[in-house]
């Protein structure tokens, strides 16, 4: 049986979300949602200019100051001069902001691994079967907007939120 698309969305959205809630709730939070998505773009793309994270984020530019201030304090990203542009200002993850990060990833991963090891082996076939679809899906949120570029799944896309 085929759903309207309409129906599928309907139905689709809060299984994605409520998915992604529960595996970040196992994991520990000591970031926000844009936090993680900032540091989580840093470590997969490396520096990158304060703008353009506040393009990626869809956040202002006063937003963007306070998130990397907080992940500053954190020791988990730190910022220079752009040596192309000495107006503008690189954000990079640190060693512990690369660590931190590869440590909260590895423990979703292990929760959500738990949770698929329960499902029979029908069920993780469909699952596997569905991610191409899946990141078909979010590489089309991309398509249309220059300021995202198509994130690396290790996360969600580019959103560990």
């Amino acid at each position: 049986m085929t759903s309207s698309t309409g129906d599928l969305a309907q139905r689709l959205r809060p299984v994605v979300f409520r998915l992604y809630y529960l595996v970040r709730r196992e994991s520990a939070q000591l970031l926000t949602l844009t936090q993680g998505s900032v540091l989580s773009e840093l470590v997969g793309r490396g520096p990158s200019r304060m703008s353009r994270l506040s393009r990626l984020e869809r956040v202002r530019m006063p937003s963007m100051t306070d998130v990397v201030r907080r992940l500053e304090r954190l020791g988990m990203v730190t910022r220079r001069p752009d040596p192309a542009d000495g107006r503008a200002v690189l954000v990079e993850a640190t060693p512990e902001g690369e660590r931190f990060y590869a440590e909260m990833i590895a423990g979703r991963e292990a929760e959500l691994r738990a949770r698929l090891d329960r499902l029979d082996p029908a069920e993780r076939a469909a699952i596997d079967a569905a991610l191409p679809a899946l990141t078909k899906l979010i590489a089309d949120f991309h398509r249309d907007d220059p300021a995202a570029e198509l994130a690396v799944l290790s996360e969600g896309g580019t959103d560990p939120r």
